[in-house]
């Protein structure tokens, strides 16, 4: 997997900004009225016409919401393994993968000059946080001193802010980015602590790019 990843950004390199969606294309579908602007920080940004985001210096954070990719519990839950993750302890997982994503936004927005409020109203941007498809390569599932788990990296994931206008409801930008948590040269220790620990490295690179693009998105 990170083979074919690596050949297809070598490939859309050597090819220029070919590949790239062009300036101001219509955004996938469930995202209608919104178009693409350019992003080198981040996979895909999108705005809604003649929005002026630069006005709000106001925004609420709603709860994350989390979901495993497909492929996770598969591996995870094979059939050749004694041991199966409950759905306990993968709501657990993602409870603390994510744990820190919101206190992340929050220091984010306010070192930005944003003011962090928890109602809507005029000049409120609310920002809808989303998880998807995480994959946590060595869950740390078993009591200590049970197992060891290793890894050359935590997993990685897609992670997504959807933005509202809070008096109205009208989504106005939507930025997305899928990550590795933390590329490692070598095997590593793997528990809940250091998995969170890269996790929280990853969303901080996302915020910090996620705002930014925000705050700077032209008006189209």
């Amino acid at each position: 997997m990170k083979l074919k990843m690596y050949l297809i950004v070598t490939m859309a390199a050597l090819g220029g900004t070919a590949l790239a969606a062009p300036y101001g294309a219509p955004a996938p579908a469930g995202y209608d009225g919104l178009v693409s602007v350019q992003s080198r920080q981040l996979d895909a940004v999108y705005v809604r016409p003649n929005a002026d985001l630069a006005r709000y210096q106001r925004v609420m954070i709603d709860p994350v919401t989390v979901e495993f990719s497909k492929e996770w519990d598969r591996s995870v839950n094979d059939p050749r393994y004694t041991t199966r993750i409950r759905p306990e302890d993968a709501r657990r997982i993602a409870d603390q993968t994510t744990a820190n994503l919101d206190g992340i936004l929050a220091e984010a927005l306010k070192s930005r000059g944003y003011q962090i409020v928890s109602a809507p109203g005029p000049g409120v941007l609310r920002l809808s946080p989303h998880v998807t498809d995480l994959y946590v390569n060595a869950p740390d599932v078993f009591p200590p001193g049970y197992t060891r788990s290793f890894a050359r990296d935590a997993g990685e994931a897609t992670v997504t802010l959807e933005a509202r206008d809070a008096s109205n409801g009208t989504l106005v930008a939507v930025v997305t980015d899928h990550a590795t948590a933390q590329d490692m040269l070598r095997l590593s220790r793997a528990t809940d602590v250091t998995n969170t620990f890269w996790f929280d490295g990853m969303f901080k690179r996302f915020a910090a790019n996620g705002i930014d693009a925000l705050k700077n998105s032209p008006r189209t």
